[in-house]
C-alpha cells in the first residue's frame, strides 16, 4: 500500500471517528473493556468442558477398576475357603455322606459359591455340595492345570449346565504323603455379585456395565436393552480394542452403535473384561447446557452494562452537555434578551475540571486534618501508627534500620499554668517547626500529643551511632533556645528516649516501647538529656 493511499484511509478513519458522538465512543470503549473478560469466561467455560469429558473417561476408568478388584478379591476369598477345606478329613478323604453335609453348609455360607466338589486326579467326582448327576472334569483345561501344576487354578468364565449363567470354576489339589495329587477340591463361582456390582455402577455413572469373556463374548449387562448376552462381539472394533489390552479408556461407538467413553479393566485369572461406558452426548449435554447459561449470562451482564451507562451518560453528561449547546444557541441567536435570564442557566465551559480540581483540594484538605498536627504542622498520632504500620509490613529483604527517639518536653505544664494555653501554643508551634528543622528529608517527626513528640530516624547500612546522638543533641539544644512569644522569654527543654529497630530488637512494637523506657529513664536522670535502650540494658545510663 502505497503511502498517499494509507494517508487517505488514515484521514478518512479519524474524520469518521470524530462524527461519532461521546456517548458512541463510550460505549465503545466499554465493550472494548469488557471484550477480555468475556474471552476469559468462555475459555474457563469450554475448559470447564473439556474437563467434565476427562472426569468421565477417569470415572469409567476407575469404576471399570473397581469391578476387576471385586473379582481379584473374590478369587482370593474362594482360594482361602478351599485351603480351609483341605484341611478337615472328612473332606480330604472324601468319606460320603459326612464329606457332602461339610460341602453344602460351606455353600451356603458363600453368596458367591455355586457349589463345591471333591475329585480324584483322573476328574472322576468322589463328593459334591449338590445331587446332580456325576461329572468328569478330567478334559477340563483348568483341571489338568492344577494336576499337572500343583497349584490353585482359575477357568475362564463358563455357562452353568443347569444355571445357564455364567460363573467360573476354581481347582486346588490336595497333596497326599509323597508330594503327589491325591484329590482336587473345585469350587464354582457365580456371577450375582457382579450383577449386584454392575447395576450399583450404572446407577453411579448413568451408562451400562459390560463383562466379556477372553473371546469377545458378551456374559453380562446391565442394562441389555438390546439382549445382547451370550452374542460373540469379537469383530467389534471397539472390542477388539478391549482384548488387546489390560485396562484403559477408549472413545468410540458402542455396542448400540452411540458414541461412548469407555473405561475397562481386566478380572484377574480369568482373562476376561469388565467394562463400563457412558454416552459421550449425555456427558456433553450437561457441559454444553453449563457453557449456554454461562454465555447467556455474559450477554445479559454485557447488555446490562452497557445500557446503564447509556442512560446515566443521558443523565448524567449529554443532558447537562445539551443544555450548554441550548444556552450557547440562545445567546447566539436574534432572539437575544440581555435583560431576561438564559434557561437553562448557563454552565461554565470548565466545569469539569473545575470539579476534578475541587476534589483534588478537597482531598488534600481532609488528608492534612486526618493526618496532621493542626497546631504544630507535624504528623500527628494517626499518621504515626500508620507509618509505623507500613514499617511492620515491608518485607525482610527491604526494611531499613530505623531509629526510634520518643521526645517529652521539660518545664512545659508551667508554661501553660503560668502564661495560659496561648502562649503554651505559640511554643509548641515553635517547637514543631524546630523539630522538622533538625531532621532529614524523609526522615519522621510527629506529634503524638500534648508535649509528646516523636522521630524515626532511617539509617543507612553503617551509620554510626554516634550520628543519632548526634541528632538528639540537635534536637535537645534546639528545643532548650529561648522562645519568644509576645515579648515573653519562654524557656522548655526536653528528654528524649532512643531504641533502635531492628537491631535491638526485630518486634518493632516492642523498639517502640523500648525507646519509651529509655525516655522515662532519661527522665529520672535528670531530665535534659537522652538515653538509649541498650545503656539501660548494661545499667549505664549515660547522659549526652
Amino acid at each position: 500500500m502505497s503511502p498517499l493511499k494509507r494517508t487517505r484511509i488514515l484521514r478518512r478513519a479519524q474524520t469518521l471517528w470524530a462524527r461519532v458522538g461521546l456517548r458512541a465512543r463510550l460505549e465503545a470503549f466499554i465493550l472494548l473493556a469488557l471484550l477480555p473478560l468475556v474471552v476469559l469466561v468462555l475459555v474457563l467455560l469450554l475448559q470447564e468442558r473439556s474437563q467434565d469429558i476427562e472426569r468421565a473417561r477417569e470415572g469409567t476408568r476407575l469404576l471399570a477398576h473397581r469391578g476387576a478388584l471385586q473379582q481379584t478379591q473374590i478369587v482370593q476369598q474362594v482360594r482361602s475357603v478351599l485351603q480351609l477345606l483341605t484341611l478337615v478329613p472328612d473332606i480330604r478323604e472324601a468319606i460320603p455322606g459326612r464329606c457332602t453335609t461339610l460341602l453344602k453348609q460351606t455353600t451356603d455360607l458363600y453368596p458367591w459359591a455355586s457349589g463345591f466338589g471333591v475329585f480324584d486326579p483322573d476328574g472322576k467326582l468322589l463328593c459334591n455340595s449338590s445331587d446332580n448327576r456325576p461329572v468328569n472334569l478330567g478334559q477340563r483345561d483348568y483341571f489338568k492345570e492344577a494336576v499337572a501344576a500343583r497349584r490353585f487354578t482359575v477357568s475362564n468364565f463358563l455357562i452353568g449346565q443347569n444355571s445357564k449363567q455364567p460363573r467360573v470354576v476354581a481347582a486346588l489339589p490336595i497333596l497326599g504323603a509323597g508330594g503327589s495329587v491325591s484329590r482336587v477340591l473345585v469350587a464354582g463361582v457365580d456371577l450375582s455379585w457382579l450383577a449386584e456390582l454392575s447395576a450399583e455402577i450404572a446407577r453411579e455413572s448413568g451408562g451400562t456395565v459390560s463383562l466379556f469373556d477372553s473371546q469377545g463374548t458378551i456374559l453380562a449387562r446391565v442394562p441389555d436393552p438390546q439382549g445382547l448376552v451370550g452374542h460373540s462381539m469379537g469383530d467389534h472394533p471397539t472390542v477388539r480394542r478391549f482384548l488387546e489390552d489390560d485396562a484403559g479408556i477408549i472413545e468410540g461407538g458402542g455396542l448400540d452403535g452411540v458414541p461412548r467413553i469407555s473405561g475397562f479393566a481386566t478380572l484377574a485369572d480369568t482373562g476376561a473384561k469388565i467394562v463400563v461406558a457412558v454416552a459421550r452426548d449425555d456427558i456433553l449435554a450437561a457441559a454444553d447446557r453449563n457453557l449456554l447459561v454461562g454465555t447467556g449470562v455474559m450477554v445479559g451482564v454485557v447488555l446490562l452494562i452497557v445500557g446503564g451507562v447509556w442512560v446515566l451518560m443521558d443523565v448524567m453528561i449529554l443532558r447537562g452537555l445539551r443544555d450548554l449547546k441550548a444556552s450557547a444557541a440562545f445567546l447566539s441567536s436574534d432572539l437575544f434578551d440581555p435583560h431576561a435570564p438564559c434557561t437553562p442557566a448557563p454552565t461554565h465551559p470548565s466545569e469539569f475540571s473545575q470539579v476534578a480540581q475541587a476534589m483534588r483540594t478537597m482531598g488534600r484538605t481532609l488528608t492534612a486534618i486526618a493526618f496532621e498536627d493542626r497546631l504544630t504542622g507535624l504528623a500527628n498520632r494517626r499518621s504515626f501508627e500508620a507509618h509505623v504500620e507500613r514499617l511492620q509490613e515491608q518485607p525482610a529483604e527491604e526494611q531499613t534500620a530505623i531509629a526510634i527517639l520518643y521526645i517529652d518536653l521539660d518545664g512545659f505544664k508551667p508554661v501553660n499554668d503560668q502564661h495560659g494555653h496561648h502562649t503554651g501554643d505559640a511554643a509548641l508551634k515553635e517547637i514543631g517547626a524546630r523539630l522538622s528543622r533538625c531532621v532529614r528529608h524523609g526522615d519522621f517527626a510527629g506529634r503524638l500529643g500534648g508535649d509528646e513528640f516523636a522521630v524515626l530516624l532511617s539509617l543507612a547500612d553503617g551509620q554510626p551511632e554516634r550520628y543519632i546522638r548526634d541528632v538528639a543533641r540537635r534536637i535537645i539544644d534546639s528545643v532548650s533556645a529561648p522562645i519568644l512569644v509576645d515579648d515573653l522569654d519562654v524557656r522548655i527543654g526536653c528528654s528524649i528516649g532512643i531504641a533502635l529497630w531492628p537491631s535491638d530488637t526485630e518486634d518493632l512494637v516492642v523498639a517502640l516501647q523500648n525507646a519509651d523506657q529509655a525516655l522515662y529513664a532519661a527522665k529520672r536522670a535528670g531530665r535534659g538529656r537522652a538515653v538509649t535502650y541498650s545503656e539501660l540494658s548494661d545499667n549505664k545510663a549515660e547522659s549526652i
